[in-house]
């Protein structure tokens, strides 16, 4: 007994990957997702507006520049011919000599013609007028747009992905109930087999049956069709291969809320543009206000800022420049009307989109909550059709045996029955469309 107990959990653990596989329309559209091209185009978005954010925030580090110049000058400064004789005259003076004075000998030759210079500068911020924390701000408000407009055109995903989900499952319901028709017309077949065995039916009567329910086989041939048609799609959307035998499972009849609030992505888009916006005109503002800094250069040169040290001596020499000083860019004010004027029709615009968006989106809902209430409407009665339908056939099957309906009553009454379920079927997902369609639209997430 052990034993067989144990071969029956190794065969199940066995035939268990070649169980039927299920479909739900959320691993569709998480599916859909991440095989999405523009699902790689976040990361992007992402690490741009790192980079942008650090660099306008570099700002605030001191910049730092080197350089190095040669230059040939048609005319320098020089020393004049008298003074120079006059220096002459007095080295050569018997009064320089008494008194102990030793002239040195100078090069009057003047400042060098050519001159050569290798420096260093660094600038430093010390109070920008908020033109550094504007920059900052900007760049972080573009990827935030950027990032919900990437949002924007991922969640249209979703519609697409609803759209094949809803028409495969209705394909996959509408197949079952044509199974269910070929299985009846099956049972009566055999059962007015018997009937011309004993000479209660005519042999066409069966034939009538025969072509029914090649025509139903061929009917579920046509569905079966379409069905793989949008398994493929379905399939390409998701990057998956879907099988044959995939199990489409039906969403669950959500009820919702009689008010509901709009939360779509675009929205969140065209607040991410208003912040944008207001990151502008901060920096339209910054750039009225005057900036204070620190500065120092260094340099080695061969003409210094001591220039009768060069002049006499012809030599190279270091020197360094540092001090504080004060920018004042008042073309900041040429500009500064039109530039807040621009921002202020750019609100406007979006705020028009904002209005058209949701008055569109608040008329589609209202149309859809619509539908869902005529649905629910038209369901009332499907369950009660059907077990009529279903008593009318019992009643014409039996009578086909006993000899007192037709064979063409009975197959009246199997696709009328036929048809009242495929008509349930159609409702429900009809229903559940309506309803995951104005989840959509709204962004309702229960």
């Amino acid at each position: 007994m052990k034993k067989r107990v144990l071969l029956s959990v190794i065969l199940a653990a066995m035939l268990a990957p070649l169980a039927a596989q299920t479909l739900t329309l959320e691993q569709c559209q998480q599916l859909a997702r991440e095989n999405y091209p523009l699902v790689k185009q976040r990361e992007l978005v992402e690490k741009t507006s790192e980079y942008t954010v650090a660099n306008a925030k570099h700002n605030w580090l001191p910049q730092i520049s080197l350089s190095a110049q040669a230059t040939y000058q048609s005319d320098v400064v020089t020393i004049p011919q008298d003074i120079v004789d006059m220096m002459g005259d007095l080295k050569d003076s018997p009064l320089a000599s008494l008194a102990g004075i030793d002239m040195p000998d100078l090069n009057y030759d003047g400042i060098p013609k050519d001159q050569y210079k290798a420096a260093i500068d660094v600038q430093q911020i010390i109070y920008g007028g908020g033109a550094v924390k504007a920059q900052v701000e900007a760049a972080k408000a573009q990827g935030e747009a950027d990032k919900q407009n990437w949002e924007t055109e991922m969640y249209a995903l979703r519609e697409r992905v609803n759209q094949l989900f809803f028409g495969t499952l209705l394909l996959q319901e509408k197949g079952k109930e044509v199974g269910l028709m070929i299985g009846e017309l099956d049972r009566n077949l055999r059962m007015v087999q018997s009937c011309v065995e004993l000479g209660v039916a005519e042999p066409s009567d069966a034939d009538k049956l025969q072509v029914e329910i090649l025509s139903a086989r061929q009917q579920q041939s046509e569905i079966n069709a379409s069905l793989k048609a949008y398994r493929i799609m379905l399939g390409i959307m998701t990057g998956q291969e879907i099988a044959e035998g995939t199990e489409f499972v039906k969403p669950a009849m959500t009820v919702l809320p009689a008010e509901l609030q709009i939360k779509r992505p675009e929205l969140n888009f065209l607040d991410a543009q208003q912040r944008l916006l207001d990151a502008q005109k901060r920096g339209v503002d910054a750039a009225i206000k005057p900036q204070i800094g620190a500065f120092f250069q260094g340099a080695y040169s061969n003409m210094g800022l001591d220039m009768f040290s060069t002049m006499m001596n012809n030599g190279w020499g270091p020197y360094f420049v540092a001090g504080i000083q004060l920018k004042w860019n008042i073309s900041g004010f040429y500009n500064r009307k039109s530039d807040l004027a621009k921002i202020d029709m750019a609100r406007s615009q979006i705020a028009i989109q904002r209005d058209a968006f949701l008055y569109n989106m608040n008329l589609k809902s209202r149309q859809e909550q619509i539908g869902i209430e005529r649905m629910h409407e038209v369901m009332k009665e499907d369950d009660e059709i059907i077990r009529l339908r279903t008593s009318i056939r019992e009643r014409a099957a039996a009578g086909v045996e006993n000899g007192t309906v037709t064979v063409n009553d009975l197959l009246r009454e199997i696709h009328a029955e036929n048809l009242a379920r495929q008509n349930k079927v159609t409702h429900e997902i009809e229903l559940l469309k309506d309803i995951y369609d104005l989840k959509h639209t709204v962004n309702y997430n229960d």
